[in-house]
């Protein structure tokens, strides 16, 4: 088993212990571990949509249903930039979505090497909370930390009530 697949699991497992079990998946090759790791979790249910701007927005809907956070995951560059306007409404919407996009490594971009994006702060204005997962997690102290950032973040969209029904 790889080191990212094992991290995948790990937090695809305290997603569920936080009550976070339905995720829409963008597969892509970038994303692989963590699409493997949220579709092979027994309690999570997810759904594959590859085009990721219907993705966003069929996740919004879902989350706007079940009144509860969706995970929306997509490989890295472009990708991402598609989930924009669906982050954007459920920004607005106060409808809250775990959005985990995979990245290129940082010494790529700017090389012209393709989908290779500034994603940091890609959704700055529409989020509540942002963070960018440490790369290495071979040290216990590197363990915890990774497992902390993924907890915190995780917490946000926990904590924000969904607007009342139309009635």
């Amino acid at each position: 088993m790889s080191e990212a697949y094992r991290r995948c699991r790990i937090l695809a497992e305290i997603c569920v212990q936080k009550g976070i079990t339905d995720a829409v998946l963008s597969p892509g090759s970038r994303n692989a571990p963590l699409a493997l790791a949220l579709f092979r979790h027994p309690k999570i249910r997810t759904r594959s949509i590859t085009d990721e701007r219907a993705a966003g927005f069929f996740a919004l809907g879902l989350a706007q249903e079940l009144h509860r956070p969706v995970i929306l995951t997509c490989t890295s560059g472009t990708a991402a930039l598609n989930y924009g306007p669906a982050v954007a409404e459920a920004f607005y919407s106060e409808v809250p979505l775990v959005i985990l996009t995979a990245d290129r490594p940082p010494e790529w971009i700017d090389q012209r090497d393709g989908q290779a994006i500034h994603q940091e702060d890609m959704y700055a204005s529409h989020l509540r909370y942002e963070a960018v997962l440490p790369v290495e997690t071979r040290l216990p102290d590197e363990q915890w930390h990774w497992n902390r950032v993924i907890n915190e973040a995780l917490n946000i969209p926990l904590a924000i009530r969904f607007p009342a029904p139309f009635i």
